[in-house]
């Protein structure tokens, strides 16, 4: 049985650890049906305890997103801390780490510590940070949707009568403002978080020994800060937060494109030591530097046509963008220590490609119809390979 693409292993990986992780949230937090007021209750004073607990909400749940995002078990490790033993000063009344927070139980506290180890000591040192590195993003959507199920845990154990109201319509679709936040919350955490994978990446280039654990422990200290100031002030944190985030949003774009490129070229590394796949006629490439409209770092397919190459990218919610590369370029593919590389004339580029196919070059390169160079000389230093 082959093993899985990228993309698929990932989301498996993900669902299972989130159900490790989540599982022993939903079960300390198993509880009695909270018998719920017969009062009735006017529609004013309804909206009136609704728009004031989302005032609250706002700041107590974007409040820990930043912290949450720069180390996800460790963040979710934190708040359950303090709901367990942070005391009389903390906030009073913040449903997230109070004394019934579903986080509010050592067994949720020891499992995300547990977790927090485990995928912290393989960052302290540069042989062992590329394994880390590979479940990075696993890390990080498990953070995400333990986040969004204690936000849907908490809500749904409000004793105030259950209100739908949209703060948001476009067409068809509405969402309540516990909908927005969720999604406000996942994008801060994404975000944040790999802007954070790319200058981690970074650090692992660099030949300098310790940098690595100076780094996770610098990380590990100022996610620390920023619980102690949430559990302090939520609304200084939730400030600090969206300032965090906007800083992030500026570079997002082009962090983004290269945190692609370094988990493909991790991931393919994996893949290729333990079930190399055949060549298919395509191939997965990253342009050094832009090609036309397609911007450096950007994930791209390479294949063959009848009068030369196409090289395409497909965004999101755009419309693909392809280059056509004649057939009277000369291309060539250069095989490196952690990378490979397609170097054309016509246009002048360099298409960076990771070690999935290193197993069967030739006949890659026959089915790329390029050629394959077996010049020493053309392989390139790490550092270059990543630049």
């Amino acid at each position: 049985m082959s093993f899985l693409p990228p993309k698929s292993a990932l989301t498996g990986l993900t669902l299972v650890l989130t159900a490790c992780v989540v599982g022993p949230v939903l079960a300390a937090t198993a509880s009695p049906q909270v018998i719920r007021s017969q009062t009735p209750i006017s529609e004013s004073e309804i909206v009136a305890a609704h728009q004031f607990g989302q005032t609250l909400s706002i700041a107590e749940w974007l409040g820990p997103m930043a912290p949450v995002a720069l180390s996800p078990f460790f963040g979710i490790t934190c708040l359950s801390g303090l709901s367990l033993f942070g005391g009389g000063w903390i906030a009073q009344g913040n449903p997230l780490i109070g004394g019934h927070s579903p986080l509010h139980n050592p067994a949720v506290f020891w499992t995300f510590l547990s977790l927090t180890i485990l995928t912290s000591v393989p960052r302290l040192t540069k042989v062992s940070k590329p394994f880390a590195q590979a479940v990075d993003q696993m890390e990080a959507w498990s953070g995400i949707i333990t986040m969004l199920v204690l936000k849907v845990m908490i809500s749904s154990s409000s004793d105030v009568a259950e209100v739908t109201v949209p703060v948001a319509q476009m067409g068809l679709i509405s969402m309540s403002s516990d909908a927005v936040l969720m999604l406000a919350a996942a994008i801060n955490i994404f975000v944040i978080n790999a802007v954070k994978f790319f200058f981690e990446v970074l650090i692992w280039l660099t030949p300098i020994p310790f940098l690595d654990a100076v780094f996770e422990c610098c990380n590990k200290a100022i996610c620390a800060a920023l619980m102690v100031l949430y559990a302090w002030s939520p609304a200084a944190a939730a400030t600090l937060n969206c300032c965090l985030f906007f800083v992030a949003m500026l570079i997002f774009g082009w962090a983004y494109r290269r945190e692609i490129f370094f988990r493909t070229m991790l991931f393919d590394a994996l893949r290729a030591a333990l079930n190399p796949p055949k060549p298919d006629g395509t191939l997965v490439v990253f342009p050094v530097a832009a090609v036309g409209p397609i911007k450096a770092r950007s994930k791209c397919t390479f294949r063959p046509t009848a009068d030369g190459w196409t090289l395409t990218y497909e965004p999101w919610f755009r419309r693909a963008v392809s280059v056509a590369v004649p057939a009277t370029s000369c291309l060539e593919i250069r095989s490196g220590f952690l990378s490979n590389q397609v170097t054309m004339t016509e246009p002048k580029a360099e298409l960076t490609f990771s070690r999935l196919f290193n197993a069967s070059l030739p006949e890659l390169a026959a089915g790329l119809k390029v050629s394959l160079s077996h010049d020493p000389a053309a392989n390139r230093a790490i550092k270059s390979e990543f630049a």
